[in-house]
């Protein structure tokens, strides 16, 4: 170490001197400090100009960096040390508490960029290679293991240039989609295998054999999200392909994030009608139990990992469940140990633990859930205002939240209707609407029963029974006990107990449940059973409360269209190839959109034979489909026939039905007689 420093030293031009020991009769403080040995790290931390960059290795990161550069090389990274200066359009500003913001990954990014295991050029597998210059054969078995498609992990990589990734891209692109392409192409799919209806709903279109995913980008919107807009803009090619218009021009499928990737919460929904629920990292010190479910704050949230720990300095308790002993574990005051898959029955055990111990805040419960809400036991439906009382009329106001500030639609709320307590006070039925909860219930009187099972006639005069979710609940809850939760969950019984009265003793309490889990396939239960026991003990809605997932698209809503501002997130992913907007300058409200593609929705037309629970196999078709047995009575002739009206008019009124909107149909009394 003497020789380095010496070496240095020399090199510096400093005097060996500064590296004699200091001398023990003397004072060092007594006169001035010869400072000089600082050279050496100054002119190492010199630099000669900066810039800021933000890494974004996920959504839900996006820290900024600073880079300091010298002789045109980026020597090192640091923070950035002004987050308290961020602020919204509303002038709410973060805190200094954000800073500093980045993790050792961030802080060592340019040893990557320089580093020699970095990528400087494309490459592509000799095998596709071989292929794409062998004209793209169609992939026979023989053809597979020639290009090796059947061992690709077998195959070498070779370096490409960019001019030969778009030409072969490109190329791949349209002999794919010719080859697929009319009824020669729809044979060669039925050949391979694939499911008529699947090749009848491709319409002829060789390109619906093409799928994209633009991985999670909502941080990197113009490169990974590059994908959609691409496979958008296959309508091109099959237009040539076809040579079909634009209406008629389709272009690939998109994978969807959420059904195939789950990187959002699936049971959030049900739940409490958002796509996901969350809160900002720096909520979490307003925490008193953090609970993390599959979720791993410490190591997969390295730059905010810091608001949890503060939360431990605070007095906070940590939990961890999860299957194996990780790094959450090491900073829990207790760690669950859990079989994979068993999350669901591990929440519900403890909800009925908390129900039969009383471990609950009835007055949250009655207020704020919809544990005290009214359902038909003959179909297990919520009973619904206007089922019981005549010509009901719901009160919903246009001025109250549900409305003015969620955005509720009339056309939503008559879609969903008004639902039914039974109120203790008046011992019957009573009607309330989405706006009737906390206060507002109070000050209407209403008093909610939460348990009971109840008789009432509907308008049609059918009686029926009723119970609130509460009751139905306490049966549902019955397969749910300790011994048994303990037996599915491989769980200790004591821990479980804990978790139970910890949830029900503090507060504010937080569920944190990971990724990991909304991929699994009981993800829905395990998301929805989460909030259970939150709403027994009202930690909803405040901070430091509540369940959470750490997945990120949900923040898709701030690319978000409007009237004003144009067609958004959309407007790039989907804007229309046949009409693209070149000027730079253009507002975002003069691009036009326009999908082509098909995502993963159901499919529309088919019939298909599925096997029930019993063994029997039987024939099944969607209703699309049936319609067009049944719709084949009333063709243009025979309904000109029945209704005596002039043809050419009948087919007028279906043609501006299809290209007019909105569309509205006002039929008169006398048609209701």
């Amino acid at each position: 170490m003497g020789i380095g420093t010496g070496t240095a030293a020399l090199a510096s031009g400093l005097p060996l001197r500064l590296l004699a020991s200091a001398r023990p009769d003397e004072n060092p403080l007594a006169g001035s400090v010869d400072r000089a040995w600082e050279k050496i790290y100054r002119d190492q931390y010199k630099y000669d100009r900066s810039f800021d960059w933000v890494c974004s290795p996920n959504d839900t990161h996006a820290c900024r960096v600073r880079a300091f550069v010298r002789n045109g090389i980026v020597t090192r990274l640091g923070n950035t040390y002004d987050y308290q200066t961020y602020g919204d359009l509303y002038g709410n500003k973060a805190t200094a508490n954000w800073n500093p913001r980045q993790c050792a990954k961030g802080y060592t990014f340019h040893r990557v960029i320089y580093g020699p295991y970095r990528l400087k050029h494309p490459i592509v597998r000799k095998g596709w290679k071989a292929w794409a210059d062998a004209g793209f054969p169609e992939l026979t078995p023989e053809n597979r293991a020639r290009y090796k498609f059947d061992s690709r992990g077998q195959d070498e990589f070779m370096q490409i240039s960019w001019d030969d990734v778009f030409n072969d891209i490109a190329k791949a692109l349209a002999a794919i989609s010719t080859r697929y392409s009319g009824e020669e192409g729809a044979k060669k799919l039925l050949a391979q295998g694939y499911q008529p209806e699947m090749v009848k709903e491709m319409g002829g279109a060789g390109t619906r054999t093409i799928k994209m995913r633009g991985g999670m980008g909502l941080l990197g919107v113009i490169g990974k999200y590059g994908m959609y807009r691409l496979n958008n803009s296959l309508a091109l090619l099959d237009a040539k392909i076809r040579g079909v218009d634009h209406d008629h021009a389709r272009a690939g499928r998109n994978f969807s994030n959420y059904t195939w990737h789950g990187d959002q919460a699936p049971g959030h929904p049900w739940v409490h009608g958002l796509q996901a629920s969350d809160c900002d990292f720096n909520d979490l010190r307003s925490s008193k139990l953090i609970i993390m479910d599959g979720k791993n704050l410490v190591e997969n949230k390295l730059t905010d990992s810091h608001w949890f720990i503060e939360c431990m300095e605070r007095g906070a308790k940590i939990v961890v469940i999860a299957p194996e002993y990780g790094p959450p574990s090491t900073k829990a005051d207790y760690w669950i140990p859990i079989r994979p898959t068993t999350d669901a029955a591990l929440w519900l055990g403890v909800t009925k633990l908390m129900i039969d111990r009383k471990w609950y805040d009835e007055s949250f419960v009655k207020r704020f859930t919809d544990f005290p809400l009214l359902v038909r036991t003959d179909n297990l439906k919520r009973l619904h205002a206007h089922e019981i009382f005549p010509n009901y009329r719901s009160p919903l106001s246009a001025e109250g939240p549900s409305m003015k500030i969620q955005g509720l639609t009339k056309e939503q709320h008559a879609k969903l209707g008004d639902f039914v307590i039974w109120d203790a006070k008046k011992n019957g039925p009573v009607a309330v609407t989405r706006d009737d909860v906390g206060e507002t219930m109070t000050k209407k009187g209403i008093e909610p029963a939460l348990e009971g099972t109840f008789k009432l006639k509907l308008v049609d005069g059918k009686e029926i029974e009723v119970a609130t979710l509460w009751t139905l609940y306490q049966t549902h809850l019955k397969d749910y006990d300790l011994e048994t939760v303990a037996e599915i969950t491989q769980a200790p019984k004591n821990l479980i107990e804990q978790l139970a009265q910890d949830i029900a003793t503090m507060k504010p309490v937080a569920i944190h449940q990971g990724e990991g889990i909304n991929h699994w396939f009981h993800a829905t239960e395990m998301n929805r059973a989460s909030y259970l026991p939150l709403m027994l003990t009202g930690n909803i809605g405040k901070r430091g409360a509540g369940s959470h997932t750490w997945a990120g698209n949900y923040k898709a809503a701030l690319f978000q269209g409007s009237p004003w501002t144009g067609p958004g997130f959309k407007g790039w992913v989907a804007e229309d190839p046949f009409d693209i907007n070149l000027d730079p300058k253009a507002p975002g409200k003069a691009l036009k959109a326009h999908a082509y593609t098909k995502d993963e929705e159901p499919a529309l037309e088919g019939i298909f034979k599925v096997k029930l629970a019993d063994g029997k196999e039987i024939e099944v078709a969607t209703l699309w489909t049936l319609y067009q047995t049944h719709l084949k009575d009333y063709d243009l002739d025979t309904v000109a026939e029945i209704t005596q009206a002039p043809k050419n008019l009948i087919e007028q009124l279906a043609q501006d039905i299809a290209t007019m909107k909105p569309v509205a149909i006002h039929q008169g009394e006398g048609i209701n007689h």
